[in-house]
């Protein structure tokens, strides 16, 4: 039984920290998402920036063309990513912007085909396309806004999550020291 308590305590420790933690990098998230973008547009910068270097190192040792082309297309795009931060923070949104924009077409366009065979809750799927396709056209028009609204939902996401983890953590530790009280009478 001790065992049992034991390996329980750690879980819940663990999970505790973990939801803590997670918790204030979903307010951070939430608070400064322009900070997490450039930051992680100059990540990605520097991780790009590494195979860049790699291939102009083997161009200069095997003058194979191809290793020169990646080397110098790596590299400039790994100089755009960290001395141009807003660059990944504007891309990112405007692809995401676009694949919205071909699936609440393709929705609607299925939304359409629902009402002409007279399906019940082709209402209901011609909001959520149009709602797609809005968010799809605001996300083109203004893609560091929308960069900065993603962030924060995954900001919320996560802070909710940390939040009914932690709930669970205390909810599962309370009920098994409870039970292990109860085995420990009997």
């Amino acid at each position: 039984m001790k065992y049992l308590k034991d390996e329980i305590q750690k879980i819940f420790v663990t999970s505790l920290v973990t939801s803590v933690i997670m918790i204030f990098l979903g307010i951070f998230l939430l608070c400064k998402p322009d900070f997490i973008l450039t930051t992680l547009s100059t990540v990605i910068g520097i991780i790009v920036l590494v195979p860049a270097v790699i291939s102009l190192i083997d161009y200069f040792k095997t003058k194979y063309m191809a290793n020169l082309i990646v080397g110098v297309a790596a590299g400039v795009m790994g100089i755009i990513f960290i001395f141009n931060p807003t660059f990944i923070s504007s891309i990112l949104p405007f692809v995401l912007g676009v694949y919205f924009l071909i699936d609440g077409l393709s929705r609607l366009q299925y939304a359409f085909e629902m009402k002409k065979n007279q399906v019940p809750g082709c209402v209901s799927a011609f909001v959520s396309s149009i709602l797609i396709l809005v968010l799809g056209v605001l996300m083109i028009l203004n893609p560091f806004e929308g960069a900065l609204a993603i962030t924060q939902v995954i900001g919320i996401f996560l802070i909710l999550h940390s939040a009914l983890d932690l709930y669970n953590a205390i909810s599962t530790k309370m009920k098994v020291t409870k039970f292990v009280k109860k085995m420990l009478k009997d």
